[in-house]
């Protein structure tokens, strides 16, 4: 089975919605109606994958949909942008930080942002009963959604699918249910960002933090084939020399740059990393000594983008709230929080360019997304 895997990044999902619009054109080109039987997905790709999964039944209209979903976003559909619910916030943490013990007994801040917003478009825009009908159709075959349990540490994949296995390893396992809009806020609150979500009775937070292994869901579900859309350029190590030359400390913002690259986007990276050196090692094995081995090779196409997107993200820093400007200004210059720009930026002007973005680097991509698409 042919599965896709999303990874996180806030307003970078955007990206996706365009790589996908892609390969829907190009599956239509191959009359492939239904390219795909699994989805996974995290933090933002958590809403992607739930939204394509809720339209299962014509890849096409769903990847339409959904890219629309994204050019007509706004940051306060998201999260609170005025300046009275982000001044409860601000005075909430001054007052914790500067009171310490004195505060105990309180009712403490729980994030810089109020997601509140968040729930309302998930449920007005994924038709999550539609997962189950195509469930039953044939048309799906099964709905993974990762998050991070807060209380235990450890990474849980929620499960929506025709009789789904359960898996347990090391700080991962899956939990089979019906998934539900608490699941998908739970996979994408960003940690400090965005308020935890909650799930019954549990708080998670963002899909990535301790996820090494994204792909690790989409082939415990049963997929041999998988197509990896990520929203981080590969070779974005060249720095400016000014940048490089200075001997300036680090601002908060460089440093909750590097921390939130190292949680939300690294994890995608190794793990390609990982399937391909088992790739790599199997062509040396003879194949008639494969079946004696606990893994095997999979087939993948890995779709990232061409561009930077936090270099992007820096140049349309205006765009954000002015509220939400001021609160990054004073963790440093907003260069230095280009990424945290780029996860906070829902606004139609950088969602549209990221979307155009990904579709060009998925047409770019075509011959092997087609090999993929239809291959047996």
């Amino acid at each position: 089975m042919k599965a896709l895997v999303l990874s996180g990044g806030g307003a970078r999902g955007s990206y996706q919605a365009g790589v996908l619009t892609a390969i829907a054109e190009i599956a239509a080109k191959h009359k492939v109606r239904q390219p795909f039987k699994i989805y996974t997905g995290v933090s933002a790709g958590a809403i992607n994958a739930s939204f394509m999964a809720a339209g299962a039944d014509d890849f096409a209209l769903a990847a339409q949909r959904l890219a629309q979903l994204w050019r007509g976003i706004h940051s306060d559909q998201i999260f609170k942008t005025d300046a009275i619910s982000l001044g409860k916030i601000g005075l909430s943490w001054v007052g914790e930080l500067s009171f310490g013990g004195l505060s105990s007994g309180v009712h403490h801040g729980k994030s810089l942002l109020d997601t509140a917003p968040l729930t309302d478009l998930i449920k007005n825009n994924i038709a999550f009963s539609k997962i189950q009908e195509h469930i039953k159709s044939g048309a799906l075959h099964s709905l993974g959604i990762t998050a991070l349990d807060y209380k235990t540490s450890e990474t849980i994949t929620f499960v929506e699918g025709h009789q789904p296995p359960s898996w347990k390893r090391s700080r991962r396992h899956s939990e089979n249910t019906r998934i539900n809009p608490s699941h998908i806020v739970a996979s994408s609150a960003i940690p400090l960002l965005f308020t935890p979500g909650k799930v019954e009775d549990r708080y998670f937070g963002d899909g990535c933090v301790r996820n090494q292994q994204p792909l690790s869901p989409a082939l415990h579900l049963g997929a041999t084939s998988l197509l990896v859309i990520g929203v981080r350029k590969m070779d974005s190590t060249a720095h400016d020399e000014k940048v490089l030359k200075s001997t300036a400390a680090p601002s908060i913002a460089l440093v909750a740059n590097v921390l939130l690259n190292a949680v939300l986007l690294d994890g995608i990276d190794v793990d390609i990393e990982r399937l391909n050196r088992i790739n790599s090692f199997l062509q040396l094995v003879p194949e008639q000594h494969h079946d004696r081995l606990n893994f095997k090779a999979v087939n993948y196409v890995w779709i990232h983008p061409s561009k930077d997107i936090g270099a992007l993200a820096a140049t349309m820093a205006t765009k954000l709230p002015r509220v939400i400007r001021y609160l990054l200004k004073g963790l440093g210059p907003l260069d230095d929080a280009s990424e945290i720009i780029s996860y906070l930026l829902f606004e139609p002007s950088f969602c549209s360019q990221l979307i155009e973005l990904g579709y060009q680097d998925g047409i770019d991509q075509e011959p092997s997304i087609a090999e993929f698409l239809t291959s047996p």
